[in-house]
């Protein structure tokens, strides 16, 4: 004989769990979920494509977290480009003689930096994607069009 308990707790077991993330295409990773588009989009469609999904162009703020993001985006089928946009841009310091810095969708300064050789390499390009393959960091111009990284915080 099965008790009430048992039952209880064995449907509660077979119901999916979003984890905080909802029950869409986003995955969850320490207090984020990340959503990855299937669409390629410049900068600016791609800030609104986050939007639209309830989170923001993502800011990758540790090793852990580029490589899982790395990892994720390797395991994608095939995809025409290499890059995904994040919230990363440059802006000019007036105070300094227009020195320019990076910063993420949120004003917050870039700490953690995982450029690739080479980069920044300062020709105009003012977004910062991530290379697909490897994780490394790239300035792109931003009318370019790649596929899109978002992310939203796990409410808590």
């Amino acid at each position: 004989m099965v008790r009430k308990q048992d039952r209880v707790h064995n449907i509660r077991h077979r119901q999916p769990h979003d984890h905080g993330c909802g029950v869409n295409e986003w995955k969850r990773f320490r207090q984020s979920c990340y959503y990855i588009s299937a669409e390629v989009m410049n900068i600016d469609d791609a800030m609104v494509e986050c939007q639209e999904q309830g989170g923001a162009l993502v800011s990758i703020e540790s090793p852990i977290e580029n490589y899982w993001i790395a990892e994720k985006l390797n395991r994608l089928p095939k995809v025409d480009n290499r890059f995904f946009w994040t919230s990363g841009f440059t802006a000019a310091d007036k105070v300094k003689d227009n020195t320019y810095y990076w910063i993420w969708g949120d004003y917050t300064e870039v700490g953690y930096t995982n450029w690739a050789p080479g980069e920044p390499n300062d020709k105009g390009y003012v977004c910062l994607a991530v290379n697909r393959w490897n994780g490394k960091w790239s300035d792109e111009k931003c009318h370019e069009k790649f596929n899109v990284v978002c992310e939203k915080k796990v409410d808590q």
